[in-house]
């Protein structure tokens, strides 16, 4: 009987687990559902871009654009194939773009694209505080450089303005009047966005004011419709507000029958969700941007095309790639940055950043089994074409040698197979002599080449010197590197120079790459387990800090040489083994680096061979051993404070 009531109470136990384990997976997929549309309709949209990267940037400088900055930035823009600019904001100052403006009207450029930001109405209003129906500067300005397209801007919550007198109605008539007259003076066929500026507070305390504009724009005649409305958020709101704001105006545009009305958005940064909250608007009915290519912008920056753009392709959107020159947007963000900045990009800006591909290593940890219907199997180092170098070892060919001679001293009548065939062998016998080299840095592979019967020529000494000048400062980098060293490879009671892959994550890689662990973190980590003992030595470790030092003598700091290590040498080389192991399909299939040359016979170093069973098998028995370990140090700290809790705190009795 007891023995009938187990198996009943087993089988209970299995259908009630598959039946949450069954709720659970549905869940997920109600979820992922309510999203598709969304991300359908980022993956196949048109974007309209409105580029502002002549205005934007110069509220970002911190020292005002010089006429050549213009020039700069214009040409910059012409090369990301954006068709529709901002070229000017016209105030009753006389600017330094006024005069770019008219250099190229005397050099008969083709201004047809060019917009022009220009206020409605003057800041000064009626004793009635509405505002004056006088033409603007901005709108007089036009007619005088002969420019024809308008961002004509404008508020729908202007504390000085009385919207009792000045109601939408005489809003809508007072927005076809500058319509009309920019018609007339400026060109028929001119292109009209109307910028409401404080949209966002306008949707929070007075939505019937928007739908009033909308719905009446929305309903004008063919002749009469504007090109579109413009829109933009400080960063303040909420990015659902944002959204649900963008549904109700797209939905009343499409409802009134102006469906090819652009919809064009604008968003600075406060909270971190910038990029987040463009991407959101677009897919909840945006049809475009308005903003510089790169961040640069007022207060903490705005949210640029380069990113808007390359999301988008990542998403799987190819429209974009055809509309403009995308592999372009990177260079032209570092560009503009440069030149509106002074400096460089944030090192940790995504996309154009210096170690933008750094978290493409990383991310690259997670490819393998990422969703190719959410992000198109999007390669970023593969679109900007960044070109991977060779990386020499005692496994390197003849070949792969005369490649790498080639690609950083150029072509040479004394780079033979020949020739990479002797320094192959000296890779060899330098190992069985106990001497761990590297030969990946122009210094490094230029004493192989002179080691096995190379002449040094002018180039390569020049090379060569310039890459061993700051050696003994490298190595006092290298010795404070060291000290950090021995503090974690203490923290398992020997001190053996030797790492857990864990404690190597935590001491020293947890800075580039965002995740711990995983079966890809594993596989790239063989780049440093080069005796695959499932640990990482001290002499491993620093046969990258040596390569860091000979390629980039000019580093500074300690953190700076581990900066160039990790980003340049040890994250490629990581990226390389998870690359290699793609033909496994993914699997957790080691594909383990050759025995010490010393017992592994010459002619068997061709190629690799795979010992996955004893890789796995010693991996798994060290993770194991460091898990157990853990979780006896965590009891141990969780008795002790309970204990003392229990002691001081007669209230934690019946929680024991």
């Amino acid at each position: 009987m007891a023995e009938i009531i187990s198996k009943l109470r087993n089988t209970m136990r299995k259908k009630t687990k598959k039946m949450w384990e069954d709720k659970f997976l549905a869940n997920i997929q109600t979820q992922l559902s309510h999203s598709q549309d969304k991300l359908e309709r980022l993956k196949n949209m048109e974007l309209f871009v409105l580029d502002n990267s002549l205005r934007e940037t110069t509220v970002a400088s911190i020292h005002s654009h010089t006429l050549q900055n213009k020039h700069d930035i214009y040409a910059e823009i012409k090369k990301c194939g954006f068709k529709y600019y901002i070229i000017e904001s016209f105030t009753a100052d006389h600017r330094v773009g006024e005069v770019f403006l008219q250099e190229l009207i005397d050099k008969g450029e083709d201004l047809s694209g060019a917009f022009v930001f220009c206020d409605m109405w003057e800041s000064k209003l009626s004793e009635d505080k509405v505002p004056l129906p006088d033409i603007s500067i901005g709108l007089q300005k036009c007619k005088t450089f002969g420019l024809r397209n308008v961002m004509l801007e404008c508020d729908l919550s202007d504390y000085r303005i009385d919207y009792k007198k000045f109601n939408m109605k005489k809003f809508c008539e007072f927005t076809m009047e500058k319509v009309d007259w920019i018609r007339k003076n400026l060109g028929a066929d001119s292109m009209i966005v109307l910028n409401i500026r404080d949209f966002s507070n306008t949707m929070r305390d007075h939505p019937q004011r928007m739908w009033y504009v909308v719905n009446f724009l929305s309903r004008l005649p063919a002749d009469k419709k504007l090109t579109g409305i413009g829109f933009e958020d400080m960063g303040k709101q909420l990015m659902e507000h944002l959204v649900a704001w963008t549904t109700a105006v797209r939905s009343e545009m499409i409802r009134c029958g102006w469906e090819d009305g652009q919809f064009i958005f604008h968003v600075h940064e406060q909270w971190g969700m910038m990029h987040a909250t463009n991407l959101a608007v677009l897919a909840a009915g945006a049809t475009g941007i308005w903003c510089a290519v790169c961040i640069e912008g007022a207060a903490l920056g705005h949210a640029d095309s380069c990113t808007t753009i390359i999301n988008l392709i990542r998403l799987g959107n190819t429209t974009v790639i055809n509309q403009y020159n995308c592999k372009y947007l990177r260079e032209a963000a570092i560009r503009v940055t440069q030149i509106a900045s002074g400096g460089d990009p944030d090192p940790k800006q995504p996309i154009y950043g210096d170690r933008a591909f750094d978290m493409l290593f990383g991310s690259f940890f997670n490819a393998m089994s990422e969703d190719p219907s959410i992000c198109a199997g999007f390669d970023m180092a593969e679109f900007f074409g960044v070109k991977r170098s060779i990386r020499i070892s005692p496994l390197a060919s003849a070949e792969m040698i005369i490649t790498k001679l080639n690609e950083l001293f150029g072509e040479d009548p004394q780079f033979t197979v020949e020739l990479g065939e002797a320094m192959r062998k000296k890779i060899i016998e330098n190992a069985k002599q106990n001497r761990r080299e590297e030969y990946n840095s122009a210094p490094g592979i230029a004493i192989l080449f002179n080691q096995a019967g190379g002449k040094m020529t002018p180039i390569i000494k020049e090379k060569v010197q310039a890459g061993l000048k700051n050696e003994k400062h490298v190595e006092k980098l290298i010795e404070e590197i060291k000290v950090k060293w021995d503090i974690w490879d203490s923290r398992d009671d020997v001190v053996d120079d030797r790492l857990t892959f864990d404690n190597f994550y935590f001491g020293f890689m947890s800075h580039f790459i965002s995740c711990s662990r995983g079966r890809e973190i594993d596989i790239g980590l063989r780049a440093l387990d080069m005796d695959d003992d499932g640990m990482i030595d001290w002499s491993e470790f620093r046969f990258y800090l040596v390569w860091a030092g000979r390629q980039y003598p000019s580093v500074q700091s300690s953190g700076e040489l581990l900066d160039k290590a990790f980003r340049f040498g040890l994250i490629p080389a990581m990226k390389d083994e998870i690359e290699k192991s793609k033909g496994t399909g993914g699997a957790v299939k080691s594909t383990r680096r050759a025995r010490p040359p010393e017992i592994v016979p010459e002619k068997k170093r061709s190629s690799r061979i795979s010992y996955a069973g004893d890789f796995m098998s010693s991996a798994l028995v060290a993770e194991r051993k460091l898990s157990a370990k853990r979780e006896s140090l965590k009891r141990s700290h969780t008795m002790g404070i309970i204990t003392n809790a229990k002691v001081s705190a007669g209230k934690y009795r019946g929680l024991i």
